[in-house]
């Protein structure tokens, strides 16, 4: 892990303006201890920024996402390089294996409009990874609705990323369902139902880091991430290691929780995504 953070310290300052400006002199990092010592960044850095102070003068970007309707949330669209865009790949296929989804398994995602963007990047990565993907967009849908497009597909995982009528998803018969950051929920012990449930833990600006093992904690890939725990406030800090448009480094988000173990740790407060 330290020769990850040595290399990403220098690749930063050597081509991101934001970096240069934080740290001000180049960084020199012996031990993990002088990296997490690294000031934070937050969203208002960000927002001081113009785009291409934040992005490395290296890497050819392609945007990934638009800019969402809260731009004091994000203020710049998503983008990445078609390096970055590999490894979120690999990212979502960690999730997938922690849950235990084998080849070919089919999914539905159910969604309404504020995180149709979110959810499109999912459905991108299931059918990269040759999963039959179906989404619904829901609108003026009812719970039936929903109920008959799972007896049309029967699939076998259901995404479900809404905040609409979550407490009602444990009724459709569905052997594993996966919400998104929806960590003070293990809808299996809800309902006292035989399904799985995975909770996925993302943020709109990196993109999904992590996968709950319900129950317990949230899985991480450490090759891709370095997750910390301010021990002051509780807020999470994530590093993106391998990120090489736009690294997020020590970057302080508005969610809580601790670290449990190595590649481990568990949330208790999520902020405005």
């Amino acid at each position: 892990m330290l020769e990850n953070v040595k290399n990403l310290i220098d690749y930063a300052y050597e081509n991101i303006p934001l970096y240069r400006r934080i740290y001000k002199a180049k960084p020199c990092i012996e031990s993990m201890i002088d990296f997490t010592g690294l000031p934070c960044v937050n969203i208002s850095d960000y927002a001081k920024c113009n785009i291409d102070d934040i992005l490395s003068e290296m890497a050819e970007p392609i945007a990934v996402l638009p800019p969402i309707d809260n731009r004091s949330i994000f203020p710049f669209p998503r983008l990445e390089s078609a390096y970055d865009r590999d490894r979120r790949y690999e990212v979502f296929h960690f999730i997938l294996e922690q849950a235990h989804i084998g080849n070919g398994a089919s999914f539905l995602i159910v969604t309404d409009s504020p995180h149709s963007y979110f959810c499109g990047e999912i459905a991108n990565c299931l059918l990269f990874y040759r999963h039959p993907t179906w989404m619904l967009i829901m609108r003026q849908h009812s719970f039936s609705d929903i109920q008959a497009w799972v007896s049309k597909f029967k699939p076998d995982c259901l995404l479900f990323c809404s905040d609409k009528m979550i407490e009602r998803v444990g009724e459709l018969d569905v052997p594993c369902v996966f919400t998104i950051n929806q960590y003070d929920w293990n809808l299996s012990e809800y309902y006292g139902l035989p399904f799985r449930h995975y909770d996925i833990y993302s943020i709109n600006e990196i993109g999904w880091i992590g996968v709950r093992q319900s129950p317990g904690a949230y899985a991480y890939p450490d090759e891709h991430f370095y997750i910390e725990a301010d021990p002051k406030f509780g807020s999470i800090i994530v590093t993106t290691i391998e990120n090489e448009l736009q690294p997020f480094i020590r970057y302080r988000t508005s969610d809580r929780g601790k670290i449990v173990s190595h590649s481990l740790f568990e949330i208790s407060y999520i902020g405005e995504h």
